[in-house]
């Protein structure tokens, strides 16, 4: 999306500060800042479970609370390269401009533009009792590149306790030991200030940017593949690749085609990640079962046996009867 450690917390969280793309000549600033305007911003958070010291005008993600304007989405055609450049389906090229604010982890801490990391006041002064973060995670570590990863789930019902909880389901790819992007298909219930259920796909981050597909509806019950996957053939070190966030029951995908930055080693498949979670009815109906997951290397071999490993949730506030349970191809995150 790994243990709920202080290593699970950080290291999809070292995902740096987003930056919004800033090219006049090609319209694309004012689209691209109402696109990250839709987001949870973090004034829309309960006043008892706002992060302290974050902006209210800043945005929820997958990837932590940054500011709206840091944040691009790529449309359908369109192509994230390696440099950070978008490729438009026009052919034309944007440049992003450089994100000059800060973003803050889910555990508070502060990271710079430049990517420097706080660990000071913030994060002593985040009071519970809310949980915020990766609460569980199907993970390992390959010792190869992968070439691709899939899995499908559904939909679940909302949470019956509707705050201003936002709530995250993905399968997903990084590197490591140095974590320089994350790839993943995303299910997000209140995601857009909206109360209910999205897909898009993210990619974070590129010289401190946090990409993401234009949005689509699911409602509860729509079986959901994520596909994560290298365009090459087997055995190439793909600089293109896609994340498909598709609704199997409506046929609907929200797509981003993007470059990966570096060979992906760290498999998730399936994460629960949460923000602003008070109590155990703020979470949807559970448990959610991620099955039929393929996971592929990079010469197209799939892994018959993954050992996945889960996280230790002991402390985590609310405590909601959390737990893993695997198979080859099923991650079932019980809460």
């Amino acid at each position: 999306m790994m243990k709920f450690s202080s290593r699970f917390r950080a290291g999809s969280y070292l995902l740096a500060a987003l930056c919004i793309i800033g090219s006049a000549v090609f319209g694309g600033e004012h689209a691209q800042a109402a696109d990250a305007a839709q987001l949870t911003t973090v004034g829309q958070l309960s006043a008892a479970q706002k992060p302290q010291g974050v902006p209210d005008d800043y945005v929820v993600t997958p990837n932590g609370y940054f500011s709206a304007s840091c944040v691009v989405t790529v449309h359908k055609g369109d192509q994230l390269q390696a440099n950070g450049m978008i490729q438009r389906a026009t052919g034309a090229l944007e440049k992003p401009a450089q994100c000059t604010q800060p973003n803050f982890t889910l555990q508070g801490d502060r990271v710079e533009a430049n990517g420097q990391r706080s660990l000071s006041s913030l994060k002593r002064r985040t009071p519970p009792p809310e949980q915020s973060g990766w609460v569980q995670a199907a993970n390992y570590a390959s010792s190869t590149p992968i070439g691709r990863i899939v899995a499908t789930w559904t939909v679940p019902s909302q949470p019956s306790n509707r705050g201003s909880q936002v709530i995250y389901f993905f399968p997903g790819l990084e590197q490591l030991p140095n974590v320089q992007s994350i790839l993943q298909p995303v299910l997000g219930w209140n995601g857009y200030g909206d109360k209910a259920w999205t897909l898009a796909s993210w990619n974070c981050c590129v010289d401190g940017t946090t990409f993401h597909s234009d949005p689509i509806s699911a409602r509860a019950g729509d079986v959901v593949v994520g596909d994560t996957y290298s365009n090459c053939g087997p055995g190439v070190a793909c600089s293109s690749w896609n994340i498909d966030s598709r609704d199997t029951t409506t046929g609907q995908t929200s797509s981003l085609t993007t470059n990966p930055y570096a060979d992906l080693t760290w498999v998730f498949g399936g994460v629960l990640e949460v923000y602003s979670v008070a109590t155990c009815n703020q979470y949807p109906g559970g448990p959610i079962t991620f099955s039929n997951i393929q996971v592929y290397d990079r010469n197209n071999n799939r892994v018959s046996n993954p050992p996945w490993q889960g996280s230790d949730t002991s402390g985590i506030t609310p405590q909601c009867n959390y737990g893993l349970q695997t198979t080859a191809t099923t991650a079932t995150l019980s809460y």
